[in-house]
């Protein structure tokens, strides 16, 4: 299509439509051939039935969840459900059905999710004047594909935050609050960036997260009760004192991170005390969150400035950085960083920045490059190109430019 002609607003949503077939399709085949019982989804799926058979109160009882999974899945390896309690209602329903129905399900509610993230940004991205090529570079991203395949929430905290972008741009910071606290099912995710908001003094936006983690708060009670509450604090508090307690496998895992606690867990590996990592991970954090909040806050002064964009992307980007937890798939919230960032109009000029940001963007977007991490087990060092890109984007956020038609560059 050219740039004389572009497609249609009906052309770029049946474009849209059709990659999430396509997405559907692959996941339904690769479904066949890997063992769904194998996926993250046993961990919700289990958490429904708890609560459905009525047994809520024991649903962090890890004596409970071995039994059911050692019955339904032949489970010898406990796989832990540290999600909040709130979340376990939502998998109820699903939990009505046999898992692998449930499963595919679940699928198709997350490309229908995907589906719905990518209506909400198309006209702040360079959706409308490059589908075809934007939709590729979306389906070949691995990340997503573990998402779905994983049976993963990471999709769903996708669409939240496109949600919450739209409704910044709209001026609307009450339901951007609203829809960060609805993310609280991923909280080590969605707490750095509502702590940068809260650095920013966006007290509509803090009122709205305040009001709906407040109900959530209430959900969790009602759902398991004052005792599966307390039993849930528990497992988080412990899970944090005792990392490398061999139940949790936290310390498996620390490589397939890439976080910065994740990163100097890897190379400090049997050198210091988790308690010192802890401590260096929140010293380099720290000071990550800080200069975002206040070059973010520059930009809400500058009234002139047209880099809304590029900030919210470089804060959702330290956000996954500096999170407690993240693993591989939930580096699906790039494909609302990325986009954000090769539309802004600052990405038009040539500039050094640009440069970096390609480069990083290339590393993180090459497929061979995950299966080789994964093979090293060495996910970790993606946290520097986290860190690269999330920088690069602030610094070309300074570039203040005139708004102009996006372009993929």
């Amino acid at each position: 299509m050219s740039a004389a002609q572009p497609p249609t607003r009906n052309e770029v949503h049946i474009a849209i439509c059709l990659t999430a077939i396509s997405l559907f399709f692959v996941f339904l085949l690769m479904a066949v051939v890997i063992d769904p019982r194998n996926a993250d989804f046993t961990g919700y799926y289990m958490a429904g039935l708890i609560v459905r058979e009525g047994n809520s109160a024991k649903l962090y009882d890890l004596r409970e969840q071995a039994r059911i999974q050692a019955q339904l899945f032949g489970r010898k390896n406990l796989l832990i459900n540290p999600h909040p309690p709130f979340e376990a209602l939502c998998f109820a329903a699903l939990a009505r059905l046999s898992y692998v129905k449930a499963y595919v399900l679940w699928g198709a509610i997350n490309v229908l999710l995907w589906l719905l993230s990518q209506n909400l940004i198309w006209r702040h991205t360079p959706i409308p004047l490059h589908p075809n090529r934007y939709l590729l570079f979306c389906s070949l991203f691995l990340p997503l594909w573990g998402a779905l395949v994983k049976g993963q929430t990471t999709v769903v905290l996708l669409a939240l935050f496109s949600l919450t972008f739209v409704c910044l741009k709209r001026g609307q910071d009450l339901r951007a609050g609203a829809c960060l606290g609805l993310g609280l099912f991923k909280f080590p995710i969605v707490l750095p960036f509502v702590f940068i908001c809260f650095l920013r003094s966006k007290w509509k936006l803090m009122a709205g997260f305040a009001a709906v983690a407040f109900v959530l708060g209430l959900l969790s009670v009602i759902a398991v009760g004052p005792v599966g509450v307390h039993s849930y604090m528990n497992l988080l508090i412990d899970m944090v004192r005792n990392p490398d307690n061999p139940a949790y496998g936290t310390t498996r895992y620390w490589e397939s991170m890439p976080t910065v606690r994740g990163l100097f867990a890897t190379l400090f590996k049997g050198q210091i005390a988790t308690v010192y990592l802890s401590v260096l991970a929140a010293a380099v954090s720290a000071p990550l969150l800080f200069f975002t909040a206040w070059r973010w806050r520059q930009e809400d002064r500058d009234r002139r400035g047209n880099a809304q964009g590029l900030m919210f992307a470089a804060a959702l980007t330290i956000s996954q950085v500096t999170a407690h937890h993240l693993y591989t798939y939930d580096l699906t919230l790039m494909l609302l960083v990325v986009p954000l960032v090769v539309s802004s109009p600052q990405w038009t000029e040539k500039s050094q920045q640009r440069k970096v940001l390609t480069a990083a963007i290339m590393i993180l977007f090459f497929p061979p490059v995950y299966v080789l991490l994964t093979k090293w087990k060495a996910m970790c060092i993606l946290a520097p190109v986290l860190v690269a890109i999330a920088l690069g984007t602030i610094s070309l956020a300074r570039k203040t430019k005139q708004p102009t038609p996006c372009a993929m560059g």
